[in-house]
């Protein structure tokens, strides 16, 4: 039977779905807090700004011996507590002054002087944190005569005296001792500690060279086994020094927050999910401490309106609902927030108008909407932290904050020759450089090392090497990295603007960040959107990358589409399709739209197909197509 006319039939194009996507572990855990510490040499701090930057903790010192009192210790108090930073007081110790263990001149007298400052920011309310030593005397010598017993003996009898007081206003509660191993490990100049004073919680001072507060730590914490805040630097936001906790902010409150082991804990967190669109989902938190207990929902960092359950549900989800969301919990303690959990959506691709074929030799297609996956390939992304979704060039993009967020992937890096395209909207990263990706070995760099801010790529171990280019700010460049194997160039806005001769593999392992082997740490966190990252094993000339850059919002072809169809008698018909180049069209055809049955599968070469159906015998037949 002859094929019935276009008008009278109709074609249709389906785009199958990856649905059995492995979002790897799930969710990324809780960030490490970060904190600060400072005393009278920062008499006015904007606490605001402390806080924006992500500080959640503060110490501030109180007094000095038995006779010093910092004159902007409450203001430091109000300040970081008004923005809701839990803030402690601490107290400088001077052995060497009061060297007695009790009676005058001694750890009680300290403690008393202390106390009589610092009591009253030491209890119960959510805000306040337990007390700190400060445990660094240098006038306390070997010379002069002080043992390490005997010092350990003065931080725990301070300690305990600041604790009893602490017990007759009804609060429970342990010091943590702040030092360094300069200091604590015995030498011919210090006595040190012993393994005496470690009941109490350990602040440990190092301060390395590049530290990575989200995944370092002191590389040495005598007497301690190990360590829960850890200095890293002597400078930070507030003009004090730069701390971070061991643990996420729900054991900080735990462990440090004066009432914290009331405080709330979460039991089971928030999961990632993926859904398609039009479909519920439902994010849960569970918690235990004393009732009663309060939740908030937040996405992208923003409060839900109304989401104040432990479940929360995205109704008819929309491309616009993918990203990040987590719970706060709180109760009469304490707030802590949940670990974030990141919703995907999927949905049928479609090509805008304008849209062009892509060249061969693709690998991986990241196009960002809504989700991490790779329409390409198989290696389908996790995001991590301070990741979203933005406006992007086409549709929606990647969002990485500059502190935290990521994607990781899995994947290995490319050889030589490779080309590596996409679409940046580029912020100042708040850290010396931000990388593209990296994979430990390697990195591509949007924000070359040391504050360039140049395009370039790094060798770990050997160079940094810079393309003389820097992207600008805030608005949408198209970059295109290509490896010949003779030298590798980049390409802005569909232009050569810089060439090296060199080449590295292509990292894909992590995109938004890089990351060290040794120690083992992500590093160089991009501030900034990505959008349409394409990669492919083959060095693209100057023509093809033009091209993609021409077609700006349209981009490349991505959905499988049906551009003509015509009748060509005998029972065959003709059929013209265009999808993603490389990838196998898959044709099945119907008589009733409810069963499909398998008619082919055809290579694509080139992103666009003439097939003919030679058995096109019935008055009614429907066709759809995929890619795979």
């Amino acid at each position: 039977m002859m094929k019935l006319t276009s008008r009278s039939c109709t074609w249709t194009t389906v785009i199958l779905f990856g649905l059995a996507i492995a979002v790897g572990a799930g969710r990324a855990l809780a960030q490490r807090p970060l904190g600060t510490d400072v005393s009278g040499y920062q008499p006015s701090i904007n606490w605001m700004t402390v806080k924006n930057a992500g500080v959640a903790f503060a110490w501030a010192k109180a007094t000095e011996g038995t006779g010093y009192t910092n004159p902007y210790f409450t203001t430091q108090e109000a300040g970081a507590q008004g923005v809701g930073i839990y803030i402690g007081a601490y107290h400088f110790s001077r052995p060497s002054l009061n060297p007695n263990i009790g009676g005058a001149n001694s750890a009680d007298s300290e403690a008393a002087y202390f106390w009589s400052v610092a009591g009253n920011y030491v209890k119960y309310g959510g805000s306040y944190l337990v007390p700190m030593l400060d445990w660094e005397d240098t006038g306390a010598t070997v010379a002069a005569g002080f043992t390490a017993a005997t010092m350990s003996a003065w931080v725990n009898e301070w300690c305990n005296a600041v604790s009893n007081y602490a017990r007759l206003n009804g609060v429970i509660l342990r010091p943590v001792v702040y030092t360094g191993t300069w200091y604590s490990r015995p030498g011919t100049t210090y006595p040190g500690l012993t393994t005496a004073v470690t009941s109490w919680p350990s602040w440990i001072a190092a301060y390395p060279s590049n530290p990575s507060p989200q995944t370092g730590a002191p590389s040495d914490t005598y007497p301690w086994p190990t360590w829960n805040i850890w200095q890293y630097a002597d400078t930070n936001w507030s003009g004090g020094d730069a701390d971070v906790f061991n643990g996420n902010l729900a054991g900080f409150v735990q462990t440090f927050v004066v009432g914290g082991t009331n405080a709330p804990l979460i039991t089971t967190e928030p999961a990632n999910l993926m859904v398609e669109v039009d479909s519920n989902a439902t994010f849960s938190v569970k918690a235990s401490g004393q009732a009663p207990l309060s939740f908030q929902w937040l996405f992208n960092g923003s409060v839900i309106p109304g989401a104040t359950s432990s479940n929360y549900t995205v109704n008819a989800v929309q491309l616009t609902n993918a990203g990040g969301y987590a719970a706060m919990v709180g109760n009469s303690y304490a707030s802590v927030p949940s670990s974030t959990a990141f919703l995907s959506v999927l949905s049928q691709l479609t090509n805008p108008a304008g849209s062009i074929l892509g060249p061969p030799s693709m690998v991986n297609w990241w196009p960002a909407e809504g989700n991490p996956n790779d329409i390409f390939g198989s290696n389908n992304a996790t995001p991590h932290n301070g990741f979203a979704y933005a406006a992007g060039k086409q549709g929606l993009a990647f969002h990485f904050d500059g502190l935290s967020g990521y994607l990781s992937t899995g994947a290995g890096s490319i050889p030589v020759p490779w080309t590596a395209c996409m679409w940046v909207n580029r912020q100042n990263a708040p850290g010396p450089a931000a990388a593209l990706s990296g994979d430990g070995n390697y990195e591509l760099k949007l924000e070359q090392y040391n504050g360039t801010r140049q395009a370039g790529f790094t060798t770990f171990g050997v160079a940094d090497y810079n393309f003389g280019y820097t992207v600008p700010q805030n608005t949408w460049t198209h970059l295109a990295f290509v490896a010949s194997g003779t030298q590798m160039q980049l390409y802005a806005n569909g232009a050569l603007v810089g060439t090296i001769t060199t080449n590295i593999p292509l990292p894909r392992a992590y995109v938004g960040a890089g990351y060290v082997n040794s120690p083992g740490r992500l590093v160089d966190y991009m501030l900034g959107n990505l959008d349409e990252v394409m990669l492919f094993n083959r060095a693209l000339t100057s023509s093809e990358i033009s091209a993609i850059w021409a077609a700006g919002g349209s981009g490349l072809v991505r959905a499988p589409e049906f551009t003509g169809m015509q009748s060509m008698g005998n029972g065959q018909f003709q059929l013209n399709l265009r999808g993603q180049t490389g990838k196998n069209f898959t044709i099945y055809t119907s008589r009733d739209l409810a069963t499909w049955t398998f008619l082919t599968s055809s290579p694509n070469p080139s992103g666009g197909l003439l097939f003919m159906d030679n058995s096109a015998t019935n008055a009614l037949t429907f066709y759809r197509a995929s890619q795979p």
